[in-house]
């Protein structure tokens, strides 16, 4: 998938190809290094260790709140060494989603502090994603509705009270004033709408549709918008052509289809991979970000392989 969206992309069209061309072939080199070189880590990396790299990740937040706060740079949201809240909120969906999948002891920790600290980075997203996540878990237990309620009443609690946090994010007030019945400043919660943006890059997407209009087309400050389409969908079709945009919906149709049919017996994987679904729908960063690509391998080689053992543990073989 990734051979045949740099050759398009690349062949389609080399208006935004950096006029140095080894900074392109650094992008392409990565990628390759992340995929290849990556694959011994994602075989080599258990749910344990998934989790408690996770937590770490997502506890710098508290640092940057405390320790590191710069004013002048800080806008309310919080992404702790992430550098980016809407980066934060992924590594907290992930470790949400990947806490229905380890012992209670973790569970409960992790859903706890992925909670707090998804909440912290007030991404749309993440709270989106959350109710999903909590939603579909009630299938593996009617007892994760308490999971939901404690959830929202962390949210509410929030919301009610946070006179610790060092600076107001309007997203915040935006909410704060709709749970406590007024109208002011909610329309905070539709600036940047993920919708309007897709619609800015529809006609460029159409005027191109079978090879694209090559490699950095739709990255943000090109051809359509100086901002990007924050859909790694429409940025891979604008790129890259429908073919590629084809095979990516396969690839991972198959997995949401594989790890659905194991659901009961490791949720974390399905709610991990509907999760980064999600999330690809309103990030455009996908063919050059390490993290989303890991996540990708790492839930593939799970998928197949608890797969697999299912397939064995039934005593159906397939030659």
């Amino acid at each position: 998938m990734g051979t045949l969206y740099f050759l398009i992309g690349s062949l389609s069209g080399q208006a935004y190809i950096p006029e140095d061309i080894i900074d392109y072939l650094f992008v392409i080199i990565k990628y390759f290094i992340i995929v290849i070189g990556g694959y011994e880590v994602v075989k080599a990396t258990s749910k344990k260790e998934l989790i408690l790299f996770l937590l770490i990740g997502a506890l710098t937040v508290f640092l940057q709140m405390f320790v590191y706060y710069n004013p002048l740079k800080d806008g309310g949201r919080y992404s702790g060494f992430y550098l980016n809240p809407n980066a934060l909120g992924f590594i907290c969906m992930m470790g949400y989603a990947l806490s229905f999948g380890v012992e209670k002891k973790y569970r409960t920790i992790g859903q706890i502090a992925f909670t707090i600290i998804g909440f912290l980075t007030f991404s749309r997203t993440f709270i989106v994603v959350w109710l999903f996540i909590n939603i579909l878990s009630i299938r593996v237990s009617i007892k994760n509705i308490r999971v939901l309620a404690a959830g929202v009443g962390l949210f509410v609690g929030l919301l009610t009270y946070n006179a610790f946090l060092p600076k107001k994010n309007p997203r915040l007030e935006a909410m704060s004033n709709i749970l406590e019945g007024k109208s002011q400043n909610t329309n905070k919660l539709e600036e940047d709408s993920r919708t309007h943006t897709w619609a800015i890059y529809y006609p460029a997407l159409m005027d191109k549709p079978i090879f694209g209009h090559g490699w950095g087309a739709f990255e943000g400050g090109a051809m359509v918008s100086v901002m990007g389409p924050h859909n790694a969908y429409i940025k891979t079709m604008g790129e890259g052509g429908i073919l590629t945009l084809l095979i990516m919906l396969a690839l991972y149709g198959f997995l949401l289809k594989t790890a659905w049919t194991n659901f009961k017996q490791h949720p974390h994987l399905f709610l991990m991979l509907f999760a980064l679904c999600l999330f690809m729908a309103t990030n455009h960063s996908y063919w050059t970000n390490g993290y989303i690509l890991f996540f990708s391998m790492w839930l593939q080689y799970q998928i197949l392989t608890k797969t697999e053992e299912t397939v064995l543990e039934k005593g159906t073989i397939i030659e």
